[in-house]
């Protein structure tokens, strides 16, 4: 049986356990906190804790034992993706390693460098600044509001619990542009547009790559988020036809010589009536799990493509829905108070956590909501 090893242990690892899981897999779930839901599926065999920072160390070390070796390894976040492909050769003694090369996830990985590839295959994105210094900063003609935020996400949020901040007039700007620097170096700070346009119209194509051509595709709606404006998370998703962000991500794609899953990010601007390019997540990103329910075999191919097997695609994207309950109920009600909530089509739902056969993670994340409160 072939065993895969996935990094993280929230909703997305949960969303990878079950699907590989249902496959016969042996799912071990490596994670820094024991407060996570995957290691609480009926699918997950193992669980192993490391200390955090020490991911590197942790992986060589069961590397090197006969249980783990030949193992595909996941990542769930940006930083494991960082890790793993920094250091694919010497993990590769070991592993199959379920991210790309560096020379193409840095790309994606750092958005200064995707936004520039962006632009020199014009495919919109808004209106960016990527100053390297306060005075560089101090002499751009901006017109406000605007955002800044990081080049490379996960030391900016770990540390500010922020994934932008909003600056209406030069002061603000100023201030939340020091206060960047004080988690981040200079030259991975971008001064952005914000994009015309309340959260329906947050897009994502996502795919399963191979350097210059696409295995498997679907899009999707990210309909409701938390918090609202700028989310971290997708409380409530749909898959839906767009067949010209397929057409736009296909040249970024290609562009990068990307190879492996990603989700490629867009918001619809109802002004310039574009769709404006985000960014590009190399990994699986939370609400893959949708495609169980949309006949999307996507995760199944990416292991067949890794043991450089044959995929199996039968048949197109079905409509379907993806709903976090525990984060989408508090968000619906925001969306109300605040009127932005919409009803979307009754499409077969596909849960993140809840599963009447498989219920422990679900009231687990019941037990844990206070420290995943906390720790957001």
């Amino acid at each position: 049986m072939k065993n895969i090893i996935i990094i993280g242990g929230h909703v997305q690892a949960l969303g990878i356990v079950r699907i590989l899981g249902k496959l016969d897999f042996n799912i071990t779930i490596l994670d820094s906190t024991k407060f996570n839901l995957a290691r609480h599926s009926k699918f997950c065999k193992n669980f192993i804790k490391f200390k955090k920072d020490n991911l590197l160390k942790k992986l060589v070390e069961i590397g090197k034992t006969k249980e783990y070796q030949n193992s595909i390894v996941f990542p769930t976040n940006d930083l494991h993706v960082g890790v793993l492909s920094n250091n694919k050769k010497l993990l590769s003694e070991y592993f199959t390693i379920a991210a790309d090369d560096w020379s193409s996830v840095e790309k994606s990985y750092n958005k200064r460098l995707t936004y520039q590839i962006a632009s020199d295959l014009n495919i919109p994105i808004a209106k960016t600044w990527a100053p390297n210094s306060l005075i560089e900063l101090k002499e751009l003609e901006i017109d406000y509001p605007v955002i800044i935020k990081p080049a490379i996400m996960h030391s900016f949020y770990s540390k500010l619990k922020k994934k932008v901040f909003v600056c209406n007039n030069e002061t603000e700007l100023i201030s939340n542009y020091n206060l960047a620097l004080s988690v981040i170096p200079p030259e991975e700070v971008i001064v952005q547009a914000i994009i015309n346009g309340g959260s329906e119209h947050l897009y994502s194509a996502c795919f399963l790559y191979d350097k210059n051509k696409e295995i498997q595709s679907f899009v999707g709606r990210r309909a409701r988020q938390h918090p609202p404006d700028f989310g971290n998370a997708t409380t409530f998703a749909q898959i839906v036809e767009n067949d010209e962000l397929l057409n736009l991500s296909r040249k970024l794609l290609k562009q990068i010589q990307y190879t492996g899953l990603c989700e490629v990010e867009y918001k619809y601007d109802v002004i310039t009536n574009e769709y404006k390019l985000l960014e590009i997540n190399p990994r699986t990103w939370k609400w893959h799990s949708i495609a169980a329910t949309a006949n999307i075999n996507i995760l199944e191919n990416y292991v067949l493509f890794l043991e450089g097997k044959h995929s199996k695609i039968d048949g197109i994207p079905q409509k379907a829905s993806f709903r976090h309950l525990i984060t989408d109920i508090p968000t619906v009600f925001r969306y109300k108070k605040l009127g932005l909530y919409k009803k979307y089509p009754d499409y077969p739902m596909q849960y993140a956590v809840w599963s009447k056969s498989d219920i422990k993670p679900a009231l687990f994340e019941l037990i844990y909501l206070p420290y995943l409160i906390l720790k957001r």
